[in-house]
């Protein structure tokens, strides 16, 4: 029995029960009538009475102790990628195989509890699955499972997949800490055919300047037949290489140097093609879209010396082709600088050339992205530049991870962006306090995940440029943990980016901007930002804007969200293709409008490499102390699951609380009680 007040409570109601209980039995001792006994009785009844009301004042609670019996755990991961059904057997895989599936896991509930999920170019937790996600990350759902099912370790898994991987790192570093099972979907027969496997190229280029595209072109029992490799232009033909195929397992790359004659969005097509039969046409073309424009902005970077942070952002910074980072030293003249924005790592602010060149971007409004490292440096800034104050009372450092602002006005992230900043590896920051002032905040430290007020990232405005500080060491580490975790840097240089093109875009005279890429992947979503301002600059989000999107001749409407003092909307991923759109919003009788284009470009790697990898799936399966099975032993995999003595049902305890002052059978006692101690009285003592 538990208490909500005090168990010492107890006593006084103990003492006071007690006293009223003699009392009784003094004044029933008295009457002649009553004998010693009943008095007794009758004094033991008021006791009962007297100290339950008083326990009932102190809101006792029974606690009453369940065995509950839980299911093993077996998670069962269903590839839904496109390449499934690029075989012999795709009728099967539509109706038969499911049906096949759907028995087995009927079975399966029985003894397991079952968590299905379909993974592609993402995850979700549904029993449905068609087929037709155009990538494939056998990678993610082995993450996904080792995340999210931590306080119930699953007894293992089943993973339906044909082995074929075109996104995400190597499953075999991915693997988990339980048994997967794998059944092997797909076709290890390589059928003749001739595809595009990959096309490279930047999304922006510069006028006036040669490219390249690279197409690697691969072939399947077609040796000694030659093709044509035709490359155009917005319909036009500008390239052709004729590639002789010398081998059964043929790949190759192939190079055209394309020159920039005019800025736009340009759509450059590859077409293969053959006098001979083949699998499938479809993996025979491929677009791309490249935005060609005359000019980049310039960003200088300065150094005191070689860090590998610098690399990490010079790298993320110039693969965006919208910029171009030079490195410079303080000591250098800036006369000649014509940069948008200044990267300083580690300043020195006694330094007369540092002096000088502040003074100059000031002069000229160019924003600053100062980066620091170290104690000495983010004091010495501190109580230079005064934006911000700190208070380090001690030389000793802490690892802080990143928390994101979630009110962070100025630019937004995807929630897969968001949860992958969460989970960048730590820098390193002096133990102590950064009161960030005026700033705003991307990102706070977080200590032993305790989320604290201590900016990393935070962004200021001074007399018409934009400041930025980075308060750490280890960004170069977070470039890192991007490739280690999704095999690019994406998800770093996306960060950067965004911090560049913040600070490297000034408000002009125009009231309303918005800001979207001219291109996109087909697996990245599409993130539309718009700011309104009214007559006096402020930024304002009170009228409504309307977004309209056209695409193949349909026509989609929507209302953007407000954000802060912002709109946005996010239209998540869409079909590859040629999208305008229009934004349109009225402000007391002023009405706003613009208009834009953009591509969705893609490649769909499911149309190529179909041919089952086993050995893939067998070295998972090994690795992980499971086994691999074919589609027709389903059945097979089932029996040996649930014949498995090993699997057994966990048994955890749950303490459930019984409110005391809430049971009915406890009024009826006290009734009782009383109805007895009043029969008694009534009878004898008359």
């Amino acid at each position: 029995m538990v208490f909500e007040y005090s168990f010492w409570w107890i006593l006084p109601a103990l003492l006071l029960s007690l006293v009223v209980a003699h009392s009784k039995f003094r004044k029933l001792s008295k009457l002649p009538d009553i004998r010693f006994g009943l008095s007794l009785f009758i004094s033991t009844l008021r006791f009962l009475i007297v100290f339950t009301l008083l326990l009932l004042l102190l809101n006792p609670a029974l606690s009453i102790l369940h065995q509950i019996e839980e299911k093993p755990l077996l998670i069962i991961a269903q590839d839904n990628s496109a390449s499934i059904l690029k075989n012999k057997d795709s009728l099967y895989y539509q109706h038969e195989y499911k049906a096949s599936l759907g028995k087995v896991i009927a079975e399966l509930e029985d003894k397991f509890e079952i968590a299905q999920l379909n993974f592609g170019a993402s995850i979700s937790q549904n029993k449905n699955f068609d087929f037709t996600e155009n990538r494939t990350d056998i990678s993610a759902v082995m993450e996904y499972a080792n995340r999210n099912f931590v306080t119930r370790k699953p007894e293992g898994m089943i993973l339906l997949t044909d082995g074929i991987y075109n996104s995400g790192i190597n499953p075999r570093y991915k693997i988990p800490s339980f048994p997967v099972y794998a059944v092997g979907l797909g076709d290890t027969i390589g059928y003749p055919d001739v595809y595009i496997q990959t096309v490279e190229a930047d999304k922006f280029n510069f006028l006036n300047t040669i490219f390249p595209i690279k197409v690697e072109i691969a072939a399947l029992q077609q040796k000694g037949l030659t093709v044509k490799c035709i490359l155009r232009e917005n319909g036009n033909k500008i390239a052709e290489k004729k590639i002789k195929i010398d081998h059964n397992n043929f790949l190759t790359e192939t190079i055209f140097e394309v020159e920039a004659k005019r800025k736009g969005l340009i759509r450059y097509s590859i077409h293969v093609e053959t006098d001979f039969s083949e699998r499938t046409l479809e993996n025979n073309k491929a677009n791309t879209w490249i935005n060609i424009i005359d000019n980049s902005a310039q960003i200088a970077v300065f150094a005191t010396a070689p860090h590998p942070d610098i690399a990490a952002i010079v790298n993320a910074v110039n693969v965006s082709g919208m910029y171009r980072c030079s490195l410079h030293s303080f000591s250098e003249s800036i006369d000649t600088l014509k940069a948008k924005l200044l990267i300083l790592h580690n300043p020195d602010t006694s330094d007369p050339n540092y002096r000088r060149l502040v003074k100059e971007a000031q002069k000229r409004k160019v924003s600053i992205w100062n980066i620091l490292t170290n104690r000495k440096n983010i004091s010495d800034f501190a109580r230079y530049d005064k934006h911000y104050q700190v208070n380090f009372n001690t030389e000793l450092n802490e690892y802080a991870t990143v928390k994101m602002n979630p009110t962070f006005p100025y630019f937004e992230f995807t929630d897969a962006e968001i949860a992958g900043f969460s989970n960048y590896p730590p820098v390193t920051v002096p133990l102590g306090e950064i009161h960030i002032g005026a700033g705003r905040t991307l990102f706070n430290q977080a200590i032993k995940n305790i989320g604290t007020t201590n900016g990393i990232i935070s962004f200021y405005e001074q007399e018409g440029s934009r400041i930025a500080y980075f308060w750490g060491e280890g960004l170069w580490r977070w470039r890192f943990y991007s490739y280690q975790e999704n095999g690019n840097h994406e998800l770093f240089n996306t960060l950067v980016n965004k911090i560049v093109a913040y600070l490297i875009v000034q408000r002009g005279n125009e009231r309303f901007i918005h800001d979207t890429k001219s291109i996109y992947e087909e697996v990245e979503e599409v993130l539309i930002n718009a700011e309104l301002y009214n007559d006096s600059y402020e930024l304002i989000n009170t009228p409504e804007v309307k977004f309209e999107l056209n695409h193949n001749d349909k026509k989609f409407s929507y209302s953007l969200n407000c954000h802060s003092d912002k709109y946005y909307i996010n239209l998540g991923n869409l079909p590859t293709g040629e999208y305008s759109y229009q934004l349109s919003t009225d402000l007391k009788g002023e009405v706003f409008n613009k208009k834009g284009i953009f591509y969705v470009r893609s490649h769909n790697s499911e149309l190529n490499n179909i041919i089952a990898n086993r050995a893939l799936l067998q070295e998972i399966t090994i690795a992980s102390a499971g086994e691999l099975f074919t589609p027709q032993e389903l059945d097979k995999l089932a029996r040996k699951l649930i014949t498995n003595s090993e699997l057994k049902p966990a048994y955890r305890s749950e303490t459930e609380f019984m409110d005391l002052s809430r049971m009915k059978i406890l009024g009826f006692i006290l009734i009782l009680l009383l109805c007895t101690e009043w029969f008694l009285l009534k009878y004898f003592a008359d």
